[in-house]
């Protein structure tokens, strides 16, 4: 489970992006942020591939299919009155393009990476995860990014190198202020450019040419975790409208958003029984066997484990998590149910609780899609 410092981390920058650009960074572009930097590519943990999710390489690709999910999001909105009083409206368009709210997911699972990097593994960044072919993961680590280019790939005069390198570092800021000026895309390519003839320049000359300051190294770093996430949340408000051509026949959209509803209402009810079921079982078996549960954990992992809980601590947990499990698959058994039968007060229960969990994608994607126009017409009305 994530911990609070990514909500604190995303509501930070997102709340600073949402006033300075006079809320064009909308609430909704903050809250994608906020639950991308949370729960991002620990989705991946919940499929079994979290090491891929966690790499730099393949979250791209992972952001891609979470970005639907977000993107799905941005067709509610929550209308709260008291706590008596909470509704999720269902606007029937979508706030947000799918590729503005895929910048913001890949912004927001850089920044998760980022942080789970510089302090869970202490500076460690995965890069490329094991793969079947490939038996060692490549990471690197903060003294790579200090060691980039340190040295000098070759031997330059240090006098040279030294006026090479401040007068790089002193029009960096002319041809910056020219960037402000034109505000351009040709100057912002300019300005990239010029970064890259500095990083090159340092790494042959080394770090002498910046008076022994690690310049190419944080460059590249800086750019990959910060720049590279706030580029990604500026995109986010930018329109990449496509003219559509007009199609000649017109599709009954009533008939067509009646079948996709109870299609989403039938997958809701499936898995709510299902879960609930498996869930129910699997809880009796702990509650039941958690003597053989706990030998078989010690026997497995009880080096590691005991730095952190006793025997008797663990024997505890299992028994809470089994009995809580059960609870809660009760709870998702009988929604399915009430849901089924087409209850208006369990449907009313079944919203209210999943918000509950509306931190996790699926409790999030439940609530919302239990208030689809679609949906909530065959259940209450």
């Amino acid at each position: 489970m994530p911990s609070i410092a990514h909500l604190i981390m995303g509501g930070i920058i997102g709340i600073c992006l949402y006033y300075i650009s006079d809320r064009k960074f909308s609430k909704t572009h903050v809250f994608i942020l906020f639950l991308g930097n949370y729960v991002g590519p620990d989705v991946g943990w919940v499929l079994g591939i979290g090491r891929f999710s966690h790499s730099l390489l393949f979250w791209p690709l992972f952001a891609m299919g979470l970005a639907y999910v977000y993107h799905y999001f941005t067709r509610f909105t929550i209308r709260f009155d008291g706590i008596k009083d909470v509704e999720i409206i269902d606007l029937e368009y979508y706030k947000l393009k799918y590729i503005n709210t895929y910048f913001l997911v890949l912004a927001g699972g850089i920044m998760h990476l980022y942080l789970d990097s510089i302090m869970n593994k202490q500076g460690e960044f995965r890069i490329i995860p094991q793969l079947p072919f490939n038996y060692e993961e490549y990471t690197w680590k903060l003294a790579d990014f200090v060691n980039f280019g340190y040295e000098g790939a070759i031997q330059i005069y240090f006098l040279i190198s030294i006026a090479v390198g401040i007068s790089l570092i002193f029009g960096f800021v002319f041809i910056f202020i020219w960037f402000l000026k034109k505000n351009s895309k040709t100057a912002g390519l300019i300005v990239f450019l010029y970064v890259i003839m500095f990083l090159i320049f340092f790494y042959l000359a080394g770090s002498i040419s910046t008076m022994f300051h690690p310049d190419g190294g944080a460059i590249i770093y800086v750019g990959i975790f910060w720049g590279i996430p706030i580029i990604l949340c500026v995109l986010s408000t930018k329109d990449f409208s496509i003219p559509k051509e007009e199609k000649k026949e017109k599709l009954n959209i009533s008939v067509i958003s009646a079948e996709k509803g109870k299609i989403k209402l039938a997958i809701i009810i499936i898995w709510l029984l299902f879960m609930g079921t498996i869930m129910i079982i699997l809880s009796i078996y702990g509650i039941i066997y958690h003597k053989e549960i706990l030998e078989r954990i010690f026997s497995n992992y009880g080096d590691s484990i005991s730095e952190y809980f006793t025997y008797n601590e663990v024997h505890k947990l299992i028994v809470f998590v089994s009995i809580y499990h059960f609870i809660l698959s009760l709870i998702s058994f009988f929604c399915g149910v009430g849901l089924l039968f087409k209850n208006k007060r369990i449907w009313k229960f079944a919203v209210y609780y999943h918000l509950v969990f509306s931190w996790t994608l699926i409790g999030l994607v439940i609530a919302c899609a239990l208030n689809e126009k679609s949906i909530k017409e065959r259940l209450i009305y």
